[in-house]
């Protein structure tokens, strides 16, 4: 009734009448509690740059999965909520009908979260267990925040960088019109048509633009110069409706819509706004979360683990800028005291600060590393390649053809082909050994300069995000290399020698069949 495109991942709950309302995950990459993910938001190229263009916001899920780790995740409704949903939430039952799975519209903000309310107390009430929580706290329903939102219309962890930037997520099998219901005779026609209908968007989203206007939970608030501005306007939504032409649509629209109509002193409403709902999580759950919290909140201004590397030390002697606040604590004038104190505090938020970019530097590195081993594993399967066919087929014949030729001049001909094939053969072996030899190069350069550069502990406590992150992405064979090339990264930590030929066989045997495939070598 309520699922029209039924997918792999779906997370059904319950709902009153008998109905049903389908979410999806939006995952990113996250090492701690308070690890999140600085979203590029806006467009960069906005006319209207103090309304939609480019800027920086946070997104962070509140739930995990042990099976996946270095991962966390919030919940999004797969589809709009529909006029049948929504009066589902208000006791009224109705038959479906293409009438009813349209969007539901004319909602106010408040009706929203009205709405929201109520479908939390119902699932709390008839359907306890189906609403994902952690360490004994429930999730609840709400609007997403306008962060959420763009993240998932982008495409989240599931698209590259450059399209998770583009103007709007992939839509690589058709026009607009194949994935939005926008302005125009050959698409919307001036009217909301039924959800899912169009295809889903690469997290599995439907309408996520075009069709009707989705409301957010927090204030809107204008764009200064690459960060929020500080006044809390008005009510932000998102993503376009039927009125938006199709080259204007895009996950970086959106506008201020009143929280009231100054003429009717009710609260606003719009016939092509409707709403989205989100599930969250309170961020402190118990005081078991509580503690991981706050040992998360120390990490991120540690400075021992790299004061030690520059040092040479294996990490002892304590961390400086807690002496310092220790020594602080022992003076005894007041003001020198307080002065001390507080360029401690200084200190860490600089470091803190500093650990945050050193670890997105980090994550860098590692998937360059598992590129360059990539890189490494393709030319040695073509070299091996190339060489099977010389050794095992190309020389023999030639060889055979040699002690069988005759003396006529077709057969001097055909020999002196047979050779000229044989050494181009060759000289494409050669070509690729020298390949070979400069990717495995890249590649050592890569392993050293990460276990020179980085503490294993800092390095182990990046690995499950970027792991995670390429997953999502579908690029499993890349998260394989990864876990190869971090393997060579402790290797050398221990060693201290680097083994080219050694890590070269290693990436070979990952990925197999593959791997080949893929290679354009035949197995």
């Amino acid at each position: 009734m309520f699922n029209p495109a039924p997918a792999a991942g779906d997370v059904v709950l319950p709902m009153p009448c008998g109905g049903s309302m389908v979410f999806r995950r939006v995952a990113h990459p996250a090492d701690g509690p308070l690890d999140d993910v600085l979203v590029e938001a806006g467009d960069a190229g906005a006319a209207l740059s103090p309304i939609d263009g480019r800027r920086i916001e946070a997104v962070a899920g509140g739930f995990t999965d042990p099976a996946r780790p270095g991962e966390r995740y919030y919940l999004l409704a797969k589809y709009e909520l529909t006029e049948a949903q929504r009066r589902a939430l208000l006791g009224d039952c109705v038959t479906p009908t293409i009438r009813t799975r349209l969007p539901a519209v004319g909602l106010s903000w408040f009706d929203a979260v009205d709405l929201g309310r109520r479908y939390t107390e119902w699932l709390m009430a008839e359907a306890p267990d189906a609403l994902p929580g952690r360490a004994g706290m429930t999730g609840f329903v709400r609007l997403p925040t306008e962060a959420e939102w763009e993240y998932a219309a982008r495409g989240g962890a599931a698209v590259a960088t450059e399209t998770f930037l583009a103007r709007h997520a992939p839509m690589p099998d058709g026009p607009p019109s194949d994935y939005a219901w926008h302005q125009g005779s050959r698409s919307a026609g001036g009217k909301l048509h039924p959800v899912g209908l169009l295809k889903p968007d690469p997290l599995g989203l439907h309408d996520m633009l075009g069709n009707a206007a989705e409301l957010t939970q927090e204030p809107f608030r204008l764009n200064r110069r690459g960060r929020p501005h500080g006044q809390a306007g008005g009510l932000a939504v998102r993503g376009g409706d039927i009125t938006t032409p199709a080259d204007r649509l895009g996950s970086a629209d959106r506008r201020e819509l009143p929280p009231f109509d100054a003429r009717t002193g009710r609260p606003a409403t719009g016939r092509t706004i409707g709403a989205r709902f989100a599930i969250g999580l309170p961020a402190v759950t118990s005081q078991e979360r509580l503690g991981e919290i706050s040992a998360a909140w120390e990490r991120m201004s540690e400075a021992n683990a790299m004061l030690a590397r520059i040092r040479g030390e294996d990490g002892g002697g304590g961390d400086p800028v807690a002496r310092l606040e220790t020594l602080a604590a022992g003076l005894p004038d007041e003001a020198a005291r307080a002065e001390l104190a507080g360029l401690g505090r200084e200190i860490r938020e600089v470091l803190a600060e500093s650990n945050a970019a050193r670890d997105r530097a980090l994550r860098a590195v590692m998937n360059a590393g598992a590129l360059s081993g990539y890189r490494v594993r393709g030319d040695a399967l073509r070299l091996a390649a190339v060489a099977r066919a010389v050794d095992e087929v190309a020389r023999p014949t030639l060889e055979k053809m040699r002690k069988q030729a005759g003396s006529g001049s077709r057969a001097k001909a055909m020999l002196a082909e047979a050779e000229a094939a044989v050494a181009e053969m060759e000289a494409r072996r050669a070509g690729l050994a020298r390949a070979l030899a400069r990717s495995t190069e890249a590649y050592v350069e890569a392993v050293v300069r990460l276990a020179r550069d980085y503490p294993s502990a800092v390095v182990a406590r990046q690995a499950a995000p970027v792991r995670a992150a390429l997953v999502a992405r579908g690029a499993t064979d890349m998260a394989e290399l990864l876990d190869v090339f971090l393997h060579h990264v402790a290797d050398f930590g221990g060693a201290g020698a680097p083994d080219g030929t050694a890590w070269t066989a290693d990436l070979t045997r990952t990925g197999g069949a593959a791997a080949a495939e893929e290679a354009g070598v035949a197995e």
